[in-house]
């Protein structure tokens, strides 16, 4: 504990020059005479920077070492320009083909002065909350603290102590009420699971954390809040700053060593990972698995403000904290509950057949002639109440081609006529694009069928790949 001698000494190496100068110095004149000055009524200026020195500096540090900090903060930089924050998620970019022979199309010229943006959300954070604390000291009681030799420090923790607890613990339930606001507002991805309480429980509920905890560095739509669209996810190297919010009793079925091992770290850096709560305030609620970021919250204003009453001798000190408080919604979160889990929803495709357009036409030696492949199908989906989004459909329709070519010739005539189907060899210059446009080349005979044998890429679960097949016949001019 901080002396008197201690305090008032400090205070003179953080006061003004003149305060310097006029107060003496404790370390010399002793601690009688310094609070004799200090109270004389002409000098109420240098009381006044005393006091000042003591609540927003050296009390502050005093009271510090033996306070309630609310155990669940996490907070950004200090809001130095406004009041809101404007949080950005932006959804992957489609990929577009490439085209090796751009510029024969006259698209591409159309495409080239499009305007790409990529699809995103937006959420706006504002400083909500401003509370004060106000705490007032009597004339005599700031006297009498002089005169005991630890009086000064006792009267720290009167001044600070009850009021920095006071916005601690409000903090920590607003912390907790965050959690709730966020089911509300954005929803959370739910897993249903037993309440740990024995081994078996506490085994199944380690064993979907471990799981979750990898599945979570992978981009998706699953995990983030369930009004975000935008696929969310945490770095490899971001691992450590995952944390692990659980209710006290389902803390203690579980082995600490075993939860630093899921997130790599050792039991002191876990301590702080895995972090204990009396409760989450949504029913059935009891642990919540996200990273730092799911907090957005801030200092806006923190401040020790005082004012004295002469009417009674009384300084009153205004502890204010002016702050923002909210959840990011494009933040992987997983809420571990014994209520009813999150249900994906899943539509299943099954493939019917595969169709190629047209299926048989005619083209010249060094044409071109464009191959439309439509896969069918039909889309169920689980559970039924689902209503299948209209830009949902049977997919996808690419496939991979395959040549043969052959000429039927004919030789004599009537019953001596011979036909004869020979196979035609075709050079590097016929193929299928990526495009699925079928180039001939100018080597072709008139008359050679060229067979296209379009194959579904889409690979189903049971059976073969769907095929379809054209029939191409090469000719000397188009009729």
């Amino acid at each position: 504990m901080v002396d008197n001698t201690t305090v008032l000494a400090n205070a003179m190496l953080e006061a003004s020059t003149d305060y310097q100068q006029r107060v003496p110095d404790v370390t010399q004149a002793g601690i009688a005479q310094v609070s004799e000055f200090l109270f004389r009524p002409m000098n109420r200026k240098y009381l006044n920077e005393f006091m000042d020195i003591f609540v927003n500096r050296i009390a502050g540090e005093v009271v510090h070492q033996r306070d309630f900090q609310n155990p669940i903060k996490r907070k950004r930089e200090d809001i130095l320009f406004g009041t809101t924050i404007q949080e950005i998620g932006l959804d992957f970019i489609r990929a577009h083909a490439y085209k090796d022979d751009w510029g024969h199309r006259e698209a591409d010229l159309t495409n080239l002065l499009k305007v790409y943006r990529p699809d995103g959300q937006v959420a706006y954070h504002s400083v909500n909350r401003y509370d004060q604390y106000p705490i007032s000291i009597n004339r005599t009681e700031l006297r009498a603290a002089f005169t005991g030799e630890y009086g000064l420090n006792q009267l720290a923790a009167a001044i600070m102590q009850v009021p920095y607890n006071s916005a601690e613990y409000d903090e920590y339930g607003i912390y907790k009420q965050l959690i709730a606001e966020h089911e509300y507002r954005h929803g959370f991805f739910k897993h249903q699971l037993a309440y740990p309480v024995d081994e078996s429980t506490g085994k199944a509920f380690l064993r979907a954390l471990r799981a979750y905890a990898d599945k979570i560095t992978i981009p998706s739509r699953l995990y983030n809040a369930k009004d975000a669209t935008i696929p969310v996810w945490a770095n490899r190297e971001e691992i450590s700053r995952m944390v692990l919010y659980i209710e006290a009793d389902a803390k203690a079925s579980l082995d600490v060593d075993t939860l630093s091992a899921v997130f790599n770290l050792d039991k002191a850096e876990a301590q702080y990972r895995i972090q204990f709560i009396d409760s989450i305030p949504i029913p059935g609620a009891y642990a919540l698995l996200t990273t730092e970021d799911f907090w957005m919250c801030a200092d806006y204003d923190v401040s020790n403000d005082s004012f004295y009453n002469p009417q009674t001798k009384t300084e009153t000190w205004y502890y204010t904290v002016i702050g923002m408080y909210s959840t990011s919604p494009f933040v992987p979160a997983i809420l571990f509950t014994t209520e009813t889990g999150t249900v994906n929803n899943v539509v299943e495709q099954a493939v019917t057949g595969l169709t190629i357009t047209p299926d048989t036409a005619e083209i010249v030696p060094g044409d071109q002639l464009a191959l439309v492949t439509t896969i069918a199908g039909t889309l169920t989906a689980d559970p039924v109440t689902y209503a299948i989004p209209n830009t949902l459909s049977v997919a996808p329709d690419a496939c991979i081609f395959d040549l043969t070519a052959s000429l039927t010739t004919t030789t004599g005539e009537g019953e001596s006529a011979v036909t004869t189907v020979e196979a035609v060899p075709l050079d590097i210059d016929t193929y299928v694009d990526r495009f699925g446009i079928l180039h001939c080349g100018t080597t072709v005979p008139i008359g050679t069928e060229i067979v296209v044998t379009a194959t579904s890429t889409y690979e189903p679960t049971e059976g073969a790949r769907e095929t379809a097949t054209a029939t191409i016949t090469v000719v000397e001019s188009y009729s």
